[in-house]
């Protein structure tokens, strides 16, 4: 007997995942074309769906169903019912969102860092936290995500090594569990970007997919059957260290030949000036050259994407992925890099398949926090999936 409520129990968590993973892609749906969507039956839908509908996690949508008697009402996810904190590390400031479960802001700020210490940080996502969490969304606010950049163990929370930074071995997540009072999810910024784009971005409808990231560094987020692939200490998606010229220039990393080195925000503008004896100090001042005619920073630029291009390649024959999507601060950069990374991938990649769909996510100042809330997001839904207290454990 006992067996048998295991598997019971077993089925209802995967008749849960089923009916959320399924309104998450699709929008809200009647119950009957849920049981058709998920191949449950109509009494599992009904009891699940009724479940769910208690606990807050469901709502109905009459407004969108058809004005005629005995119409089935569409059922959709109580995106609006619960609040997560999604925070950016940067070495300078903490940068903080209050969202919806949709990842939708609700509030934002900026809050600079005291010093580099851990504790410093968490004194800047205490005070972030307080600002966000008015009485009004305290309640609902079910925890927090943090993204940065460096290796990450995410089942412990503990940030391994980031050269942003210079922390190694930090406990991070049970840090700020202590100091908020609410569960953390930490996470590499790229994956953590991934991961908000899979649950409700871009790429909800690709099961493999890349995500990369340009501007201050170079990073990248490999998601594999809906998953993202960590790989076995977190280290997974380090794109910008894969050596694109032997003996090249220095990287952060203390190698040299990097990828990053060629093409971060900080190196493209740092080869410029190497070049043309020019004391230009960020990518917006090349743009400003480009767009009052001055050609110059056009090589340096097609350069780069020339190597992300060929790296991508390189990715894609190694994982054929559907989709490729590109974000960061760097995307400002546009055509002068994307168009050379499109002809480069173009070039290198095998000619018996196309290459995969590349799309470029337009960058806003709120997207790495909403990357970070879309840990939390993961979390509740896998929790909700399960059990429907899970939320409330403490989880760094």
């Amino acid at each position: 007997m006992r067996a048998r409520k295991v598997d019971q129990g077993a089925a209802r968590a995967m008749n849960r995942r089923l009916i959320l993973d399924e309104l998450r892609r699709e929008g809200p749906l009647s119950r009957t074309r849920l049981a058709q969507q998920t191949g449950l039956s109509a009494a599992s839908i009904t009891i699940v769906s009724t479940d769910l509908l208690s606990e807050g996690l469901l709502i109905e949508h009459p407004e969108l169903a058809p004005h005629l008697p005995r119409h089935p009402v569409p059922l959709g996810i109580n995106y609006a019912g619960h609040h997560a904190i999604g925070m950016k590390l940067l070495e300078t400031e903490l940068q903080a969102v209050l969202t919806d479960l949709a990842l939708n802001v609700v509030d934002q700020i900026h809050v600079p860092l005291r010093g580099p210490t851990p504790a410093d940080a968490v004194d800047a996502a205490r005070r972030a936290s307080a600002h966000l969490t008015a009485p009004r969304h305290a309640a609902r606010l079910i925890g927090a995500g943090v993204a940065m950049a460096g290796l990450i163990d995410t089942r412990r929370g503990v940030c391994i090594v980031s050269h942003r930074t210079d922390w190694h071995d930090v406990p991070f997540g049970a840090l700020l569990r202590d100091a908020l009072g609410v569960p953390v999810w930490i996470d590499n910024d790229a994956n953590a970007f991934a991961t908000a784009e899979r649950l409700v971005g871009q790429a909800r409808q690709a099961s493999d997919f890349v995500v990369v990231t340009l501007g201050r560094g170079v990073g990248a987020a490999l998601v594999l059957g809906g998953q993202v692939y960590r790989g076995l200490r977190g280290g997974a998606g380090e794109l910008g260290h894969v050596l694109t010229e032997r003996g090249g220039r220095p990287c952060e990393c203390g190698l040299r030949g990097c990828l990053q080195a060629y093409i971060s925000n900080g190196d493209l503008v740092a080869q410029f000036n190497e070049q043309q004896g020019e004391q230009t100090r960020q990518v917006e001042d090349l743009l400003a050259l480009l767009a009052a005619g001055d050609d110059r920073p056009r090589a340096v630029l097609a350069d780069a994407g020339r190597r992300l291009g060929e790296a991508l390649a390189n990715l894609t024959d190694l994982l054929d992925p559907e989709l490729i999507l590109i974000g960061g601060e760097g995307v400002i950069v546009g055509s002068a890099l994307l168009d050379p990374m499109r002809a480069a991938l173009q070039e290198r990649h095998l000619p018996d398949a196309p290459p995969p769909e590349i799309i470029t996510h337009r960058w806003s100042d709120d997207a790495w926090g909403r990357g970070a809330a879309g840990l939390v997001a993961e979390h509740f839904f896998e929790g909700a999936s399960s059990h429907p207290d899970r939320t409330s454990e403490a989880s760094s």
